[in-house]
C-alpha cells in the first residue's frame, strides 16, 4: 500500500469518526442502557437464527 492510499484511509476513518461523534451528540439517547439492551437482544436472536441456518446447511451438505 503506497503512502497516498494510507493517507486516504486515515482521512476516511477520521471522516467516519467525525460523523459518529456528530450523530451521538445529536442523539444521546441512542447510547442509553435501555436502547443498547434492546439492540443486543435483537442481535442475539438474529445470531442464534444464523447459527441454526448454517448448521442446517452444513448437515445438508454432509449428506451429499
Amino acid at each position: 500500500m503506497d503512502i497516498a492510499s494510507k493517507v486516504a484511509a486515515v482521512l476516511f476513518g477520521l471522516f467516519i469518526l467525525w460523523g459518529l461523534i456528530k450523530f451521538v451528540r445529536s442523539n444521546p439517547e441512542s447510547l442509553s442502557w435501555e436502547s443498547l439492551n434492546k439492540s443486543f437482544g435483537a442481535m442475539g436472536i438474529l445470531a442464534i437464527i444464523l447459527i441454526a441456518f448454517i448448521a442446517v446447511v452444513v448437515m445438508l451438505l454432509r449428506r451429499t
